[in-house]
């Protein structure tokens, strides 16, 4: 008979399970299937459980490196990262970041515009060279 390790046990206890049971089913199925041993580790869970894993061994989600970095990059590379991961699906993508839809709506709109205003920037700055 198969065991779930403490650390799988709190993952389970910690995630939200936004598809309820049948996400549960799957994610238990799916570590049945791929584990070797008796023990059902977080080695085959999704990502979406093992974050909170990595996050309880450190105090600090993420490091700041000494030479600083820019805060409006690390957002848009997160939000595009959670979109890519949900297949596009907002609804999913902001569950991951911790946000409401219209949240992550409002900083898909705040890239863009910084994306738009940048490309002016930019055209304007190879026209004056001319």
């Amino acid at each position: 008979m198969r065991e779930l390790a403490t650390a799988t046990r709190e993952s389970f206890r910690r995630y939200s399970w936004p598809g309820n049971v049948r996400e549960l089913r799957n994610v238990i199925e799916r570590a049945m299937i791929l584990e070797d041993g008796e023990l059902i580790t977080t080695k085959y869970l999704p990502r979406e459980l093992r974050t909170e894993e990595l996050r309880a061994g450190n105090d600090e989600p993420v490091r700041l490196p000494p030479e600083g970095l820019s805060l409006a990059e690390v957002e848009a590379s997160l939000v595009r990262q959670a979109l890519e991961r949900c297949d596009g699906n907002r609804t999913r993508a902001a569950r991951l970041l911790g946000l409401t839809r219209d949240q992550l709506r409002y900083r898909l709109k705040k890239m863009h515009a910084a994306k738009t205003s940048g490309a002016r920037a930019e055209l304007v700055s190879r026209a004056s060279e001319r």
